[in-house]
């Protein structure tokens, strides 16, 4: 993903820094997945989208 959004401006790196919000929220994804219901991983994600919004 990274190489493929090089010329995006706005693109923000996913790889390199394992404190950003992009790791963190991959890995609720693979400890927490399953206990999400009926398996959706859509509120995990949305709230780690609120968090990066509001730090912005």
């Amino acid at each position: 993903m990274d190489k493929q959004n090089a010329g995006d401006k706005l693109y923000t790196p996913m790889v390199g820094d394992f404190k950003g919000a992009a790791y963190k929220s991959a890995t609720k994804l693979v400890f927490k997945g399953l206990a999400q219901p009926s398996g959706y991983t859509e509120p995990l994600l949305h709230a780690w989208r609120l968090k990066v919004k509001a730090a912005a």
